[in-house]
């Protein structure tokens, strides 16, 4: 069985419930049939209920996020200020006895055509994305500023760890039995993402990475064994911790295999419109939701 799921730490009325409202009208546009789940963390907006019921969604209610992070690391309260560190520890939630491929989306990715093409055509690999913006495999060119991947690779190489290019994980496909694999490693994952605050908050950091939560909060919470195993923040980007986190917990799966979609399959960024100009499709885009304005400006939205 195929089944794709959104994961969403929710406040109503933000604009993330209109993003989730507007990718699962485009998905089913294009496909009426497959399983579909939402993971919902805090509270949601009838309206937000009632598309998922309209689109034959299962909604799963999972209260507060806090506290799905608290059995998992002593940190909790802290971690649970980024947003997005549940994407992949809501796995044991799901239906997992009887999934053949799995598919995990963010909820700012619209699309244009079947989502059964991305199952069908990627079937090879463990795990499926596309690159990280500005890595070294960037089409757009290489920026270590937003992913210093010599700093990544050391990390790798110094905690025993293959390396995993870096990928984006806002449309991830997975096979082989995977995400059994990965839900071992839930604990290791907030471990290294909680290093990796310390690395950057320790730090006299010439990127300016301070955020006015985060960084007293961790401070204040650093013991004296956290200061004697930070793992350094290869980046200026303060809110990708959790993929930088993701990249080095999947380096501790031997035979990690990961294939990356063209931009013919997953559009991100602004590739939208270089698509729409070219009269050309992708299967979806994630336009980021720092770009959804100038998205919405050229694609239309879906009315209910």
């Amino acid at each position: 069985m195929r089944v794709v799921y959104y994961s969403l730490a929710n406040i109503p009325g933000e604009s993330r419930e209109q993003q989730w409202i507007q990718s699962i009208r485009s998905l089913r546009m294009h496909n009426g049939s497959i399983p579909v789940w939402l993971f919902l963390f805090n509270d949601a907006s009838e309206e937000l209920l009632h598309e998922a019921a309209r689109q034959h969604v299962h909604v799963e209610f999972l209260g507060s996020y806090k506290e799905l992070l608290r059995p998992l690391h002593s940190r909790a309260s802290i971690l649970a200020l980024y947003p997005t560190l549940h994407k992949f520890l809501v796995l044991p939630k799901l239906p997992l006895s009887a999934v053949t491929q799995l598919l995990y989306l963010d909820c700012d990715t619209f699309f244009f055509d079947d989502v059964d093409l991305l199952f069908d055509q990627h079937v090879s690999h463990d795990w499926y994305a596309r690159e990280e913006p500005r890595s070294r495999r960037s089409p757009h060119g290489y920026n270590p500023k937003h992913v210093d991947e010599l700093l990544l690779n050391y990390i790798a190489r110094k905690e025993g760890l293959e390396s995993v290019p870096p990928f984006n994980s806002g449309v991830c496909l997975m096979n082989h039995g995977i995400w059994h694999r990965l839900i071992e490693l839930r604990e290791s994952y907030l471990c290294l993402v909680w290093r990796l605050l310390c690395g950057r908050e320790l730090a006299e950091h010439e990127l300016g990475l301070d955020d006015p939560r985060v960084r007293p909060a961790v401070l204040e919470a650093i013991s004296e064994s956290d200061r004697s195993d930070p793992l350094p923040y290869p980046s200026a980007n303060p809110w990708i911790v959790e993929q930088i986190a993701l990249w080095l917990a999947l380096g501790q799966f031997p035979n990690f295999s990961l294939g990356t979609f063209s931009s013919a399959d997953v559009c991100q960024g602004g590739e939208f419109e270089t698509m729409l100009a070219s009269g050309e499709r992708c299967v979806l885009a994630h336009y980021f939701s720092g770009g959804e304005e100038e998205f919405f400006a050229a694609v239309p939205r879906i009315e209910g």
